[in-house]
C-alpha cells in the first residue's frame, strides 16, 4: 500500500578496502496502461560545455532514449536545450514517434555556456502548450546544475519553479557528472 519502497545493502568494495559501496534500490507501485495517465514531458537538457563528457552529456542521451521506450500514442515529448542561449529542439513530438525523437537526442551536442533560466522558461512554455488535462504534465531537467547566465540566484530559481508549479507542470531534476555538479542549485 505503499507509493514506493527502498531497499540498502552495504557491501566492502573489491577493487579498495578502504571503500564501502553502498546500494539504494527505489521501486515504485507498477501502474498499468489503463491506470497509467497520458504525458506531456519536455525534456530540458544541459547542453553547455560543463555537459561534455560520457558521464554527462552521453548518460543524459542514453538516459532519455531508454525513457522514450515507455512512450505511448497519447504521450507527448517536446526538447529544450540550453546552453549560451535556449533552443527548442522538438516541438510536441508524439509517443509514435520514438524515431525522430531519439534522433533528436542522439544529435545533441555540448559547448557554451550556461543559461540555465532561459530554458526552464522555454521548457515551461512548450509544457503549458501541450498541456494535458488530468495527464501528467512535466519538465524534467537533465543538468550538473551550473548556471552562469540569466538567472542564478537560488531564491529567484525556487521562486521561478514554485510559480510554475500552480500551473500543473512539475518539475522532475536529474543530476549528471562528477566533481562540477551543483547539489544545490539542482535541489
Amino acid at each position: 500500500g505503499e507509493p514506493f519502497s527502498v531497499t540498502t545493502e552495504v557491501a566492502p568494495c573489491p577493487w579498495n578496502e578502504d571503500t564501502l559501496l553502498f546500494m539504494v534500490g527505489l521501486a515504485a507501485k507498477e501502474l498499468s496502461d489503463e491506470e497509467r495517465p497520458d504525458s506531456n514531458l519536455v525534456f530540458l537538457i544541459d547542453v553547455s560545455g560543463s555537459m561534455d563528457g560520457a558521464d554527462r552529456l552521453g548518460l543524459v542521451q542514453r538516459s532519455f532514449k531508454l525513457l522514450c521506450e515507455e512512450l505511448r500514442p497519447g504521450d507527448r515529448v517536446s526538447i529544450v536545450t540550453y546552453a549560451t542561449g535556449d533552443k527548442v529542439v522538438l516541438d510536441g513530438a508524439t509517443g509514435e514517434e520514438q524515431l525522430k525523437i531519439c534522433e533528436a537526442i542522439e544529435d545533441l551536442f555540448a559547448s557554451g555556456g550556461t543559461n540555465g533560466s532561459a530554458g526552464i522558461q522555454t521548457a515551461y512554455e512548450m509544457a503549458e502548450k501541450y498541456f494535458i488535462e488530468g495527464g501528467n504534465n512535466r519538465v524534467i531537467l537533465a543538468t550538473d546544475g551550473d548556471l552562469n547566465i540569466g538567472i542564478t540566484d537560488q531564491g529567484a530559481l525556487v521562486r521561478l519553479i514554485e510559480e510554475k508549479a500552480k500551473s500543473g507542470v512539475f518539475l522532475s531534476v536529474l543530476g549528471f557528472g562528477w566533481g562540477n555538479v551543483s547539489d544545490s542549485r539542482m535541489q
